[in-house]
């Protein structure tokens, strides 16, 4: 195989590689997910039209450059970014396709290596890395081997290895040593998963289809929460037009932050968001968030500047076992008992009779007796519900839903009976994940553990949590979706959502455990963490000594680096050159500089048997050079090489020896 064909292939399975790394990025367009295997194709299994000419490469550049010139037109692809980085991929594969030469393969690799630092830019995962990891691989395998050439071929993967373990120090170094700054822009990502700050019956339903991971939490010395108190509230919606719950379009009433003191710093929460393009953060209501710029809202959220539109993570602190809650004291405002008018009468009449009992609590109890006595069915598919009055649907006529219709509809009772009410979004559950070999652990969430459930103001308690989903299904804080829809008698819904065989759950949730680690020591590694592991490491003043140990650490791995690069020089080909050399310098020969190395042959004094000896030499030599798979070994090539110079010394004594007979001869 030659060194082109062997660089071709390579590139070619680093293309395949991003490839299998871009199905499961949403920013990749399907065109690029289309053509990229076809191009791979098309390359590997090339038609002789492709050696001809170049009118299908630069037609199908043509072409699907107007294909992508129209969908950026359309607005199909969202963000200037985006849209380089769709285009870098495609690119990638037509200069594939079109690489014959090797200075063009040798651009093919650079178009390679800066397709899959985009590709990095979306997606940081463990999986993603160790994709793009193998990806550039493959890519710098390529340029390599065509350097080296086949005959270096058994020998490229080792070449390869030695180049990765000389950069991979210095990489180490770079990224625990050298100063953190934060990003330089954010990124602008074109979709949306999650929650939203709107709720309308029905839309929980279709999200919980969806199984993809939310967030996922590590409890620092703490226990995690009883499945039955795992809420994790993400905002409050206290505005309701008779249909729709919808979050103030107010700005957020935010608190001063509260920097937690070192008495405080008790068990942690660590949190890792996936993006949702949200301004809230889910919580569970308790403890001090970090980083600072995280402000809690008087209605009981965690707010941020910044949508969250890349994984993101945050702490909370907690302060102590007996800490107050503030948001939670509180008092309502007139807006939490509001109803429209026109609207849900036989809801309001219902709440009307409720507001005749003196306290608060004995009104909440009756609601629960009322959900508990009417039969009400827990279900994913519930129907649709009118537009008009579909309150009043639920509860009297169809009585079937899921959590976001008990939660809308217990809140606009309570509210219709004088007590103050709001609905709350967010997450109740999670799958515990346990650590290999230890007891430690994480907390899953995915978009399936989607909820709503009601909070309701009382004079003495202030807000407090009631989830008349489990009144009906009590299972379900107990247990997780499938089982809890299970247990409410809905067949359908069990096979709509069917679990996954344990095994498969067992590696997921391990891999996810290796994934979770990836992102909070290595993605998440900001100024912080390098500073504490520098006191760590160095001692209290390490930050002064950083500069000094950076520089000292790279000079050190820089000294070893070429050490071991240098072992990388191709010495069979010096050492064959040196033989040659010393030959011709004992022959008598000597080349100027720049002068080619079959004037050797011409203009000696050498006999016609040495002379012929030698060029016979030099052709091996370049044989031996240039050639994919010389005739001649380079051992036996040195051999005769040592054996010319000795034929030389035994020509020249022979050759005495004769012209002294001569001489000597008596007249």
């Amino acid at each position: 195989m030659s060194n082109i064909r062997l660089a071709i292939y390579l590139q070619s399975g680093s293309l395949a590689t991003l490839w299998l790394q871009l199905l499961s990025m949403r920013e990749a367009q399907p065109m690029v997910l289309i053509s990229l295997p076809l191009l791979i194709f098309l390359k590997l299994w090339s038609p002789p039209l492709l050696q001809r000419p170049g009118w299908l490469p630069n037609g199908l550049l043509f072409g699907l450059g107007m294909a992508w010139l129209t969908q950026t037109s359309l607005g199909a692809m969202s963000g200037l970014l985006i849209s380089c980085a769709n285009l870098f991929w495609l690119l990638s594969g037509l200069k594939l396709l079109e690489a014959l030469q090797p200075a063009a393969i040798r651009r093919t690799g650079l178009l390679l290596l800066l397709a899959i630092g985009m590709a990095g830019v979306f997606a940081q995962g463990l999986g993603s890395s160790l994709m793009q990891g193998i990806s550039a691989f493959l890519a710098v395998g390529s340029l390599l081997g065509l350097e080296l050439g086949a005959a270096k071929g058994p020998g490229l993967l080792q070449t390869l290895l030695l180049l990765v373990s000389v950069s991979l120090p210095l990489m180490v170094a770079l990224f625990l040593l050298a100063p953190r700054i934060g990003p330089l822009w954010q990124l602008q990502t074109g979709h949306q998963t999650g929650l939203s700050d709107q709720l309308v019956p029905g839309s929980i339903a279709s999200l919980v289809q969806n199984n993809s991971t939310a967030m996922r939490l590590q409890f620092k010395g703490m226990a995690p929460p009883p499945p039955a108190q795992r809420y994790w509230r993400v905002m409050a919606l206290n505005e309701f037009d008779g249909r729709r719950w919808s979050i103030s379009k107010a700005e957020p009433s935010l608190a001063s932050p509260t920097p937690p003191t070192s008495e405080a710093l008790l068990p942690q929460q660590l949190v890792l968001l996936e993006a949702n393009n949200l301004h809230w953060l889910p919580w569970n209501g308790r403890g001090l968030p970090m980083p600072s710029e995280i402000r809690r809202s008087n209605n009981g959220g965690l707010w941020q500047p910044m949508p969250v539109q890349s994984r993101i993570v945050y702490s909370l602190v907690a302060a102590g076992p007996d800490a107050k809650e503030p948001w939670r004291q509180l008092p309502s405002r007139p807006t939490d008992k509001y109803l429209p008018n026109n609207s849900n009468p036989r809801l309001k009449a219902l709440g009307n009779q409720w507001s005749q009992l003196p306290e608060p609590e004995q009104r909440l109890e009756r609601a629960k007796r009322w959900f508990l006595a009417q039969g009400f069915r827990y279900t994913l598919k519930p129907g649709l519900l009118p537009y008009r009055d579909a309150l009043d649907t639920f509860l009297f006529v169809s009585q079937k839903g899921f959590c976001e219709h008990f939660a809308a509809a217990f809140t606009a009772l309570m509210r219709a009976a004088d007590v103050p009410a709001r609905v709350v979004i967010g997450y109740q559950g999670g799958e515990w994940i346990q650590d290999l070999g230890n007891e430690n652990g994480h907390l899953k969430v995915t978009q399936a553990d989607a909820h709503a459930w009601s909070e309701v103001w009382l004079p003495e308690r202030g807000w407090i949590r009631v989830d008349p989903t489990g009144w009906v299904v009590p299972s379900r804080l107990e247990q997780n979706l499938f089982n809890s829809l299970g247990a409410a008698g809905s067949s359908d819904d069990q096979r709509l959502l069917a679990n996954a065989p344990s095994w498969m759950r067992w590696l997921q949730g391990h891999w996810q455990t290796l994934d979770l680690n990836w992102n909070l020591w290595v993605m998440q590694f900001d100024q912080s963490k390098q500073e504490e592991l520098l006191r760590k490491l160095f001692g209290a003043h390490a930050s002064r000594w950083q500069g000094t140990l950076l520089l000292a650490s790279i000079a050190m791995l820089l000294a070893v680096a070429l050490v071991v690069l240098g072992w990388l020089q191709p010495k069979n080909k010096n050492k064959l050159r040196k033989e040659l050399d010393d030959c011709m310098r004992r022959l008598g020969i000597k080349l100027k500089e720049g002068e080619p190395l079959e004037s050797c042959l011409r203009n000696n004094r050498l006999s016609a048997n040495l002379n012929q000896k030698l060029a016979q030499l030099v052709m091996a030599y370049q044989e031996h050079r240039f050639a994919e798979n010389p005739s001649t070994p380079q051992r036996q090539l040195i051999i005769q090489l040592r054996t010319l110079r000795r034929l030389k010394k035994t020509n020249f004594i022979s050759q005495f020896r004769t012209r002294a007979k001569s001489l000597i001869k008596p007249g």
